[in-house]
């Protein structure tokens, strides 16, 4: 575009105007719609492509957590027994008036008429009638869980921050 002034006149401006710009813009509009257009049909065309031509079931695969998971705070795993009689708890926080509890696999009834539990660095429970429903001794509180498959529970002192706790039968 190429503007034309005469110093001379003071009351208008004369502007000439190419006629191939002109002509041009709808052109150079038209062109970047269709660009646009066409880059997104591309990207449309390729993450179609990407994807899976049949879907299939995810693969959950279950595995041993690491130390930190452990010593963090609640624990979802399930307790361990070893051959000797011996059947550690499973950690899972601390509830019921900010008490540490654990979880074993079985149930309460499930277990000798005799027992002992021991929550590391806190209590030694001699359990000598198991009921199947509950025993108390001091503050540590062994029941059967109200929630259905997580067995006994083992409710210790609020004054105790262990995380470990098993059973001796």
């Amino acid at each position: 575009m190429t503007k034309n002034h005469d110093p001379g006149q003071n009351s208008s401006e004369v502007v000439s105007v190419s006629e191939q710009s002109v002509n041009n813009a709808p052109a150079n509009n038209d062109r970047r719609k269709m660009l646009k257009k066409l880059a997104v049909g591309t990207i449309a065309v390729a993450g179609c492509s990407a994807l899976p031509s049949k879907w299939t079931s995810p693969v959950v695969e279950f595995g041993a957590l690491p130390a930190h998971a452990v010593t963090s705070g609640e624990v979802q795993a399930e307790p361990t027994t070893t051959d000797s009689g011996t059947e550690y708890g499973v950690y899972w926080g601390r509830f019921n008036g900010n008490r540490p509890t654990w979880y074993y696999s079985k149930t309460m009834a499930e277990y000798p008429q005799q027992f002992t539990v021991v929550i590391e660095g806190c209590a030694t429970v001699e359990v000598t009638s198991n009921d199947g429903i509950r025993f108390e001794s001091g503050d540590t509180i062994i029941k059967q869980s109200d929630v259905p498959g997580r067995g006994m529970a083992v409710i210790g002192s609020a004054a105790c921050y262990s995380k470990t706790s098993y059973i001796n039968y």
